[in-house]
């Protein structure tokens, strides 16, 4: 439809002023002539006429839904902003509630470790004296037995000696002497 008008527009300019659609064959004048200026007047107040009435509707409809659309976006994020903000806010609010859950836990972990640590050490001191107690008690029997064990691996062990060198070393004039002396004894231990 524009093409139109535009080209009725320059039929109509070249009907009525003939000469100005033949002068571009012409040679340019030098001077500018008022009816050129006026043609270009005219010509210009026609397209701001043309713009204005066809593309200005079009024109005014695209900026109304261009700042409609932005308005809606605006409103979007700031919505969102908003959102976000509030998100944010609750996640805040949950760390700390977080941390001082961990904190609790850390301190009730503590204390428990603490109380746990006391029961065993009072469980091992008990255990250790208890074992010291056994140890004794057990310690002196078992002692007293191998003192007697030993004193009986002694005694047989000289008298073992004893035998062997009685044997080895004793002859028969040596049992006589043995006899008297030991008979002697008895004798001045009887008076």
């Amino acid at each position: 439809m524009m093409k139109k008008w535009i080209t009725s527009a320059a039929i109509f300019g070249a009907a009525f002023f003939p000469r100005l659609a033949l002068a571009a064959t012409e040679q340019p004048e030098q001077q500018g002539s008022s009816l050129l200026l006026a043609f270009f007047v005219i010509n210009f107040i026609l397209f701001g006429f043309v713009l204005v009435h066809f593309a200005g509707p079009v024109a005014k409809k695209f900026f109304a839904d261009r700042a409609a659309r932005i308005r809606s976006d605006l409103s979007r994020a700031q919505s969102a902003f908003a959102e976000a903000q509030d998100l944010a806010n609750k996640a805040a609010a949950r760390m700390a509630a977080l941390e001082a859950e961990l904190k609790k836990t850390a301190a009730e972990i503590e204390d428990e470790t603490r109380f746990q640590v006391a029961k065993v050490t009072e469980l091992a001191k008990s255990t250790a004296e208890r074992i010291r107690r056994d140890a004794t008690l057990s310690t002196a029997p078992l002692a007293e037995a191998a003192k007697r064990r030993v004193r009986a691996g002694l005694a047989e062990t000289a008298a073992t000696l004893a035998r062997d060198l009685i044997e080895r070393d004793f002859q028969r004039d040596d049992q006589g002497r043995l006899i008297e002396g030991f008979m002697e004894k008895l004798g001045s231990g009887v008076r």
